[in-house]
């Protein structure tokens, strides 16, 4: 892969979507989860309503909050695309459907409860791991459920507590070791993976100034508001690997304790900010390791775009960042800095494709990566067929000694893989099989010589279902 076409692709698609950003713009806000969640203008004049409220002042609205996924993310774009179900009158899962239907409407909706469970089983086989190793097969359950409690919401301004659950067991393989590091991939292949433990997300969310101004503070996962993208975020739904759901390098901590704080500058422009324990395992309370000098601080600026393009306004986003992240020394006592910096961008090129594009590098001693360029193309509705949609990715990664720990640790060795260069590409297609469920392959391919892997092509095949 030519890296410098890769890099001048980005700059070029910079150059030619800046101008725009004085443009007179249609959307409200750039962070949608918030801007888009509570339907602002119409909030403004609703009567307040929520738990903590007083039953006589509740009015009890259909408002479409915004929810998180039951991975804790949050949608980017205002208007996703909507596909058919290719099997609209099969209704094998309308038994679940009416349950939780019943279960919201007789208990959760009366106390401003919202929740969404999820499941998803996906199937991997690698006939190559690192160093030369045998072939790996996985297939893996995952399971979780994701809720919002509304305490109150008054003239836009609203409190929520966030709790997202999430598991992951193997079956018919064993869930560990995970098929990432078994391929010289410092992240996960498999980005639907979280853990072979429980992991939580539990946090505050407190918007003022009507709702240009959010807090949230607890136990957070900051890929939920840091380094999004509109088509390159959700392994869900989209790229599956997470060398595409974010640039592996950002070392973001395992769902620390910390705060995140977004701010809308104006309507399609948003900055934002954290501090996290950047010590967490991920599963524990997220206080374990907090110091003052084991913390990751990462500052984000969103700003939406309308470029015209052959005669039509598209919408887009260019996101930069910069961070600082202060861990445990791995190699003795103490602790290490560093500081690194990310380019993001996402712009639909037409009514159907939508292509993405991530730089980012950060210094050797505290991230997986010193050097990340991804690019690639999503496609709804490819073909014409509305049941489907579609994407293509490539990335080149240049992989630090910190980011080999999970190869070595599948040697169970102190070092066989040295740092270095890692090529991959994926391809999925997606397909709405009824109302709550989806279908599809996903086939990746990583080269990775340092690691011993020459070229492998990981066959995968996902399937998620949601009420």
């Amino acid at each position: 892969m030519d890296v410098s076409r890769l890099v001048g692709l980005t700059l070029l698609t910079a150059i030619i979507t800046t101008p725009t950003l004085a443009q007179d713009t249609p959307g409200h806000g750039a962070d949608e989860m918030t801007s888009e969640s509570l339907k602002n203008l119409d909030a403004m004049k609703a009567k307040p309503y929520g738990l903590l409220t007083n039953t006589s002042e509740m009015s009890r609205r259909n408002l479409d909050i915004r929810m998180p996924t039951p991975r804790g993310l949050f949608p980017v774009v205002d208007h996703p695309a909507i596909l058919d179900p290719l099997f609209p009158n099969l209704e094998v899962d309308k038994p679940i459907a009416d349950a939780m239907a019943a279960i919201r409407k007789s208990i959760t909706d009366p106390i401003s409860l919202t929740f969404e469970p999820m499941a998803a089983w996906t199937f991997q086989h690698s006939p190559k791991t690192a160093g030369g190793g045998p072939g790996m097969t996985k297939s893996v359950l995952w399971e979780a459920i994701a809720s919002v409690l509304m305490l109150w919401q008054d003239q836009g301004n609203c409190g929520h507590v966030v709790c997202v659950l999430q598991n992951n067991v193997g079956v018919g393989k064993p869930l560990l070791p995970f098929m990432g590091p078994a391929v010289g991939n410092p992240g996960n292949v498999n980005n639907v993976l979280v853990s072979q433990h429980l992991t939580v997300d539990l946090y505050w969310q407190q918007s003022i100034l009507n709702n240009r101004l959010r807090v949230r503070v607890g136990k957070i996962k900051e890929t939920s508001f840091f380094d999004r993208n509109t088509v390159a975020y959700d392994p869900i739904h989209g790229f599956m690997a997470e060398n595409f759901n974010q640039s592996l390098t950002n070392p973001f901590p395992s769902r620390g304790f910390g705060g995140v704080v977004s701010y809308d500058i104006e309507d399609n422009v948003t900055i934002r900010g954290s501090t996290m324990n950047s010590a967490s395992n991920g599963y524990s309370s997220g206080f374990d390791g907090l110091a003052l000098n084991h913390l990751f601080s990462i500052a984000e600026a969103d700003i939406r775009i309308f470029p015209e393009l052959w005669g039509d306004k598209r919408q887009g986003h260019l996101r930069f960042m910069g961070w600082y992240n202060s861990i445990p020394n791995p190699n003795g006592a103490g602790a290490i800095g560093g500081w690194g910096g990310t380019f993001n961008m996402d712009l639909a090129v037409s009514e159907q494709a939508t292509v993405f594009c991530r730089i980012g590098c950060g210094e050797n001693d505290v991230t997986p990566a010193n050097f990340a360029c991804s690019t690639g193309l999503h496609v709804t509705q490819p073909f014409g067929i509305k049941s489907s949609e579609t994407g293509i990715a490539f990335e080149y990664m240049q992989v630090t000694e910190s980011g080999r720990v999970g190869t070595n640790e599948y040697f169970n060795v102190p070092s066989v893989a040295p740092a270095g260069d890692q090529y991959m590409m994926e391809w999925f297609w997606r397909v709405h099989l009824t109302k709550h469920s989806d279908t599809g392959p996903v086939i990746q391919v990583v080269r990775d010589t340092s690691a011993g892997v020459n070229t492998t092509v990981i066959y995968g095949w996902r399937t998620s279902i949601s009420f």
